[in-house]
């Protein structure tokens, strides 16, 4: 089985902002916060698997240093401290195949740490979401 994969082609957005400047190698995390079941097991040894219906998570975007995005998600996060309000829909698609992760409720954390050097770093944003949908699809191309 042959397929290709190119990240460039993997879109991401927040609230409308189209994510630029994305970081030199693992650029897009997304989980969610706990796991899918949990097993409660009784002195007798009776096991009960018990569902989860927290669909919370938390995806991460790393973004170059000299990223224009930077600006943008630092105004929205100064904004959401200020009024509370700048929460919205992030979308990250793999457009080379099926991987899916969005939510119509997401917000900015915190504030990434800024690191100064004489290489350039990295900015990552740490983003809430109140039901992180996924789909870890493959490749089609």
């Amino acid at each position: 089985m042959f397929k290709n994969y190119d990240p460039g082609r993997v879109a991401v957005s927040f609230k409308g902002i189209q994510i630029r400047g994305i970081a030199k190698g693992t650029f897009v995390t997304a989980e969610r916060a706990e796991d899918a079941f949990s097993t409660d097991v009784g002195s007798a040894g009776d096991v009960t698997r018990v569902r989860s219906r927290n669909r919370t998570g938390t995806v991460t975007l790393t973004l170059q240093a000299a990223s224009p995005t930077n600006d943008q998600l630092s105004a929205v996060a100064l904004l959401d401290e200020k009024f509370g309000l700048s929460y919205g829909p992030l979308l990250i698609e793999d457009l080379n195949g099926t991987t899916l992760a969005h939510g119509a409720d997401a917000w900015i954390k915190k504030l990434p740490s800024v690191q100064m050097a004489d290489e350039a770093s990295d900015r990552e944003w740490v983003f809430e979401v109140a039901e992180l949908e996924l789909n870890a699809g493959g490749s089609l191309i």
